[in-house]
């Protein structure tokens, strides 16, 4: 067969038609424009490992806070020794489980979350009490008879202090479940309160473990132990939000990195099989400070791994790479553009999890 030719004359190239069909497709471009490097700084400050420590450390810090004026040294009393443990994992609950909201610049999501994950840390705290007690005293007596020339109301040693650590550690392991699982819990997201549930239990069990090596360091020489018991919780709080955020991280299989907008260097995790981007506080992943976003922009939907985001019919329009779209599926890098925000789609293949 021979070749078929098509000849185009200047007359039909220059034709109206055609420069208006040019200038419409050039007006419906969205054109992403250069996003340079974020500061290291950014990167650090939006890292949910990072920011997620923080918040937890403090809520430790908070739970040791209102409760350390009533300790006394010399003289033990039960009250303040009894609510210690779901007072300090109902602060790390209530700051851990508000973290994210207060990043995101979304109050209803952080209030919500942070006294569900008060509610749930103290109260779980304090249900495990009797057990990881009885744990703990287990571990402390088996600590005991390991110590050779132990002397009474002093740390084993050896052995058994290895052993008394461990007991700890076991203790605050099982006790920083119950601070970590509240943001799950109130979101009613198996697979957040599944992170939380294992970054407490890890970071409960890393935390408890230097809380003995903080006490001998910091106990001062007459016997107060205020600083050491202050430094102690800070590290158990900071523990058990670094690993939820760490563990977050191991498990995640797509999310939403903000390339362009008022959170940009911030990862927003793809749990649901429907994730709502727009401008109500309502939405999973809140766009706020830009009037071009609807309050129910774009959806996300996750089609048994595959994701794909349709656009809610807004006047401003959704833009893939550029392009304007009704609904699409999503590749790794694809860019999305609403309004004057810019989001990079990644997504983890199960292959890449196992290298």
């Amino acid at each position: 067969m021979g070749e078929i030719r098509m000849r185009i004359t200047s007359e039909e190239l220059y034709a109206p038609s055609i420069e208006e069909y040019v200038q419409t497709q050039e007006m419906l471009q969205r054109a992403i424009g250069e996003i340079g490097e974020q500061p290291f700084i950014l990167k650090l400050i939006y890292a949910n490992w990072f920011y997620l420590a923080l918040w937890s450390m403090i809520g430790a810090l908070v739970g040791w806070g209102l409760l350390e004026p009533f300790f006394d040294d010399q003289n033990t009393q039960l009250l303040p020794a009894l609510l210690m443990f779901p007072t300090v994992a109902g602060c790390i609950g209530l700051f851990l489980g508000a973290a994210e909201g207060i990043m995101c610049r979304n109050a209803q999501r952080a209030l919500t979350s942070g006294v569900v994950g008060m509610v749930v840390g103290f109260l779980g705290a304090a249900i495990l009490l009797i057990p990881v007690g009885l744990l703990f005293h287990t571990m402390g007596e088996l600590a005991v008879s390991l110590s050779k020339n132990h002397v009474p109301g002093e740390m084993p040693t050896g052995l058994g202090l290895v052993v008394f650590m461990m007991g700890r550690a076991l203790a605050w392991s099982l006790i920083s479940i119950a601070a970590g699982i509240g943001q799950g819990i109130a979101l009613r997201q198996k697979n957040i309160a599944f992170n939380g549930l294992i970054g407490g239990l890890l970071g409960g069990l890393l935390g408890g473990l230097l809380f003995d090596p903080i006490n001998m360091l910091f106990t001062t020489a007459d016997g107060q132990a205020a600083l050491s018991r202050g430094i102690g919780f800070g590290t158990i709080g900071f523990a058990v939000g670094l690993f939820v955020g760490l563990v977050e991280g191991w498990t995640k299989t797509a999310w939403l990195l903000m390339r362009k907008g008022p959170l940009a260097g911030k990862q927003f995790v793809l749990y649901k099989d429907t994730t709502v981007l727009g401008s109500s506080p309502k939405a999973e992943i809140y766009l706020f400070k830009d009037d071009a976003i609807e309050p129910r922009h774009a959806i996300v939907y996750n089609r048994g791994g595959r994701f794909e985001i349709e656009d809610c019919q807004t006047p401003d329009g959704t833009y893939v790479n550029g392009v304007p779209i009704k609904r699409q599926y999503l590749k790794h890098g694809d860019q999305i553009v609403l309004g004057k925000t810019v989001l990079e789609f990644a997504v983890r293949e199960v292959n890449d999890s196992l290298r």
